[in-house]
This record gives structure tokens, sequence and C-alpha cells, in this order.
């Protein structure tokens, strides 16, 4: 480990201004449709990175790169800690976002280490991304990380006790797919996941910006249903990943229970995947699980886009900041 002291899914503008020409890119394979998506994320996420930069204050260190299952090159994670801190908040981790096929926890690093400034101790997640891996490879790989985490809190000064699961687009569908999995063992065994901690060491769940209800993909067409598919067969493998049972765990919305932990959910007005932060609050209502929300009024200027919670130099961005620590510091 080294020490250093101390930001996707549905941006579709910005993906299809990469192609040469719809034509064309809607007879790739999983795998160039796949690198072009990819670039495309990343470097937005680049540049949110080199943003954040400055908003990182001087009093958070970071460990880095650890290694938490071994043989897998892809599982490391990060944890940042305000030196400030007193230690009595929840830790906080965070799975990354990238339509399952880009971005990393170093792309939000610098957005961690500005959350990990307000008390928190925060957890950045790595994981495989499609192609070279599918579903639910990430899923499996997120619950390794928290029993690594749980069998070195002492060592890494995290509270296993009071964990609070976040991610960001397609990073809060994995992190509500985790959450689900360690509180309903149906929903563990329809992926044959077999969580090494318990659940009430999840003490709340931070989702921004999410993809949660899979039934929203059957009426989608043109470029819109290009981009799905595309995302949907690189992460699964499969063209035929709305029927396919072995699928049917990707949408969050129809396996949640009762115990689902705590939840808040938040996503922008002008975000294509508002819907499916909707769907999640009606289930957690049908539910009665205890949820909190950061949605936006229609007519709110600016419009509220896709992963705004990264701009913390805007009024969104620097609410949301403020809700994630207020939410954070009120749980028991």
């Amino acid at each position: 480990m080294r020490r250093i002291a101390l930001g996707f899914g549905w941006l579709l503008g910005l993906l299809v201004a990469g192609l040469v020409g719809f034509g064309i890119a809607a007879r790739l394979s999983p795998k160039p449709a796949s690198v072009v998506l990819r670039r495309n994320f990343d470097r937005h996420g680049y540049a949110r990175f080199t943003a954040t930069a400055p908003y990182v204050p001087a009093h958070v260190e970071s460990l880095v790169d650890i290694p938490y299952r071994d043989g897998d090159r892809d599982a490391l994670l990060d944890v940042h800690r305000s030196t400030a801190s007193d230690g009595t908040l929840p830790t906080i981790v965070w799975v990354h976002g990238g339509a399952w096929l880009s971005g990393s926890k170093d792309l939000i690093a610098n957005y961690l280490r500005v959350v990990a400034g307000e008390g928190s101790t925060v957890v950045g997640i790595g994981y495989s991304i499609a192609p070279r891996a599918t579903y639910p490879t990430p899923v499996l790989q997120v619950l390794d990380a928290l029993a690594y985490l749980t069998e070195h809190a002492e060592e890494l000064g995290i509270d296993p006790a009071r964990l609070v699961l976040a991610g960001d687009s397609a990073g809060a569908q994995i992190a509500a797919q985790v959450a689900g999995v360690i509180t309903s063992p149906q929903y563990a065994a329809s992926i044959d996941a077999h969580p090494r901690i318990s659940p009430d060491q999840i003490a709340a769940t931070v989702l921004f910006c999410g993809v949660f209800d899979m039934s929203f993909a059957r009426g989608l067409r043109g470029r819109d249903r290009w981009f799905v598919d595309s995302v949907m067969r690189s992460f699964t493998g499969s063209a035929a990943y709305l029927d396919d049972p072995r699928f049917a765990g990707i949408s969050v919305v129809e396996h949640l229970t009762a115990d689902f932990p705590r939840t808040l959910v938040s996503c922008g007005n002008a975000d294509p995947a508002l819907r499916h932060s909707l769907s999640l609050v009606a289930t957690l209502e049908r539910l009665d699980v205890p949820h909190e929300t950061l949605f936006f009024d229609d007519d709110h200027v600016p419009p509220v886009g896709h992963e705004f919670q990264f701009h913390v130099d805007t009024d969104a961005g620097r609410l949301a900041l403020e809700t994630i620590q207020k939410f954070v510091a009120q749980l028991p």
C-alpha cells in the first residue's frame, strides 16, 4: 500500500457524438461499441477528476490500491479519511459508475476525498468492467470488498458495524443490488452469492442517478435502444438480457424486501435515468423502507443532469454534498 495526502450511464448526446454515424454504430459488435462508449465516459470522468481537485481538503489522506481479493487484478480499493475526523461517523463505501463498462475508483477519487473531508471515512471500490467481465461479477467483487473491510477494519481505521453502501449511475445499481443480496437470502441465491457480512452491518445506502428498473428498456427505440442494447450486451454477454432469467437480478426493484436498509435516493430533473430513481422510491414506499430523496422541480434552472453530484462547483452539487453529510450524520 502507498500513502498519499490530499472526482454515467445515460449521457446519450455525449456518447453518440463520438461515433462516426448511428447507422455504422448500430452494427457494431459489443466489444468495439464498448470501446467507443468507454472512451467517451472516461474522457468526461477525467475532466470531472481535474475539476474536483481544487476542492479536496488538505486534511484528507488516502491509502490507495489495496488488494481485497486474491488473484484479482481489478479488486483494489482506496480508503480516504480526514485527519481532523473524530471517527464517530459511519464508513461510506462508494461504487463508481460508468455503464458497467467504464469508469474507475481513480476517476472519482477526488470527489470521495471531498466527501471524506466532511468527517466520514470513504472507501472507493474498484471492480472489473465489461465486456471482459460480465454480470454478476461486480456484485460478487463488492461483496468480497465488504468482507475484506470487515476483516481489516482496525488496520484501515473503518467502522465495520456502520457501513453505508453508496454509488453513482451503474455503481448505484451495483450498490443497491449488493445491499439487496445481503438482506435477502433469495436474492443472494439467484446469483449464487454468499455474503460474508451480516445485514446489520449495512447502516444505509446512498444512491445517485442509478439504474434500477430494466422494464423501461422494453419501450426504447432508435438511438436510446441501441445505447442500452450495446451496454447490456457488453455487461451480460447476451442479446436476450431482458428475457434471460440469469439477468433478472439487474432489475433491483423486482427483488427488494422490507429488510432493505435506510436509503437516500437522488437524481437530476434532466437525467434520463430519473424514472429509475422514481421507481425505486415507489418500491421503497411500498415496502415501508425508511428513505429520503433529493430531487428537483421540473422547472429547475439550470436543468440538473446525470451525475450532477460530482459538480461541486454548482448549487446542485453543493446541495448533494450537504445532503449526503446530513443523511450520514443522522444515522443511528
